[in-house]
């Protein structure tokens, strides 16, 4: 991404007075995607974006509640790879690649709540909430033996550098050190740019408000670009408010892995969410009250911040044609109660209604990626610069 210094200048305004960053695309049409339609369709290529994308740094992995309590394990895939979130005894999150220390089996495809200790199915090997191996069964080929100390502590599950942020669970499968104080400065790290941009939110006072599972039949790369795409709302969208509300957009490029937009006045622009508005997350500043903030963290942490909620669509690329979307809304603590409920259900209600007008589009956009005439698609400067800095990235990563 030479010759780009973050955050991005604006390059114009529109006679609204919203932002266009200064990004990759040049005035005339280039005849020439940034991406080819390849990259959308083919089992190699998917391979590589699993290699040099999905296990070069920090990805979302899942969810902080799907292990709540201790003894919880649930079972993910990150960069292609099976692992495993497990909530100890000591109320930690950690995770642990999901294959045994003897012969490689995977520990569980499916949730499980566990007491105490992990078994491996195959010949029973157990290991501690923490990952150290607990028992070998006849190890020793002989009825009553152990695994001597030396032997059980090189013999623990294989950690995974993660970290818990805002109720979401992030691997850096790329990270030699496991250690959670490294971790969370390295996370810290990467995410500061956005930390700094949502100081005024306490994320520990987040609270699950609903979730659902969208298994798309489309390449992962469509999901970004779409979600990414402020060009479309007024057109699948018409819900969201007038044309006036949906042209109040800046673009908004903090680092070249925190890229979005901002709804200067999207919380009142467009149409209600709710009939009241919920308790705010936190200490919202007066500026901050009418905006709405929709980011990609790359590659695949879609997250979406108004003063009442924030939204997460977290997504695992399972195929060149196939992404597993996990959306989940989350509101304060304090809207959790009875008096909140129907506006919680409305607030999720609505949400996920906008995901799912979504999916025509992005299926035909796939349909698309087939034809050689994607191969010369071309996205349009006024609108389309915080996208092509996500295909300029992917492209640089992969190497296209």
């Amino acid at each position: 991404m030479t010759g780009l210094s973050f955050p991005l200048d604006q390059r114009a305004t529109t006679s609204t007075g919203n932002v266009i960053v200064d990004g990759p695309l040049a005035s005339l049409p280039s005849g020439k995607a940034l991406i080819p339609a390849r990259a959308y369709t083919g089992a190699e290529e998917f391979a590589l974006e699993q290699e040099r994308i999905f296990s070069s740094g920090w990805v979302w992995a899942g969810y902080e509640h799907w292990a709540d309590s201790p003894g919880k394990v649930h079972p993910v895939r990150a960069g292609g790879k099976p692992l495993l979130i497990v909530r100890g005894d000591d109320e930690q999150i950690r995770v642990f690649h999901n294959s045994c220390r003897h012969r490689g089996m995977a520990l569980t495809d499916e949730p499980i709540q566990v007491q105490k200790q992990i078994q491996c199915a195959y010949h029973c090997w157990t290991f501690k909430l923490d990952g150290a191996l607990a028992a070998a069964p006849y190890y020793g080929r002989e009825r009553r033996s152990k695994v001597d100390p030396e032997s059980a502590a090189r013999l623990g599950l294989m950690p995974v550098a993660s970290h818990v942020w805002a109720g979401m669970v992030f691997v850096n499968l790329a990270a030699d050190a496991t250690d959670p104080a490294v971790n969370s400065a390295s996370f810290g790290q990467m995410l500061a740019p956005l930390l700094s941009r949502w100081n005024h939110v306490d994320f520990g006072r987040l609270r699950l408000a609903g979730e659902r599972e969208f298994d798309l039949g489309v390449n992962w790369k469509l999901v970004v670009e779409n979600f990414l795409d402020f060009y479309h709302l007024p057109f699948v969208h018409p819900q969201v408010g007038p044309v006036t509300a949906s042209l109040d957009v800046d673009d908004v490029a903090i680092a070249e892995h925190i890229i979005g937009g901002s709804y200067p006045r999207g919380a009142v622009g467009k149409a209600k969410k709710t009939e009241d508005a919920l308790p705010w997350l936190g200490d919202v500043p007066a500026d901050r009250l009418e905006s709405q903030d929709i980011f990609c963290v790359f590659p695949n942490a879609l997250v979406f911040l108004e003063a009442d909620w924030f939204q997460v669509i977290g997504y695992e690329p399972v195929a060149p044609d196939r992404t597993v979307e996990h959306m989940a809304i989350f509101v304060d603590e304090s809207a959790m109660g009875e008096t909140h409920s129907a506006a919680r259900e409305k607030l999720t209600e609505v949400l996920f209604g906008v995901n799912e007008q979504d999916m025509p589009i992005l299926y035909r956009l796939q349909e698309g990626r087939k034809s050689p005439a994607s191969d010369a698609t071309n996205l349009v400067p006024h609108w389309d610069q915080i996208t092509a800095l996500f295909q300029r990235m992917v492209a640089r990563k992969v190497g296209y």
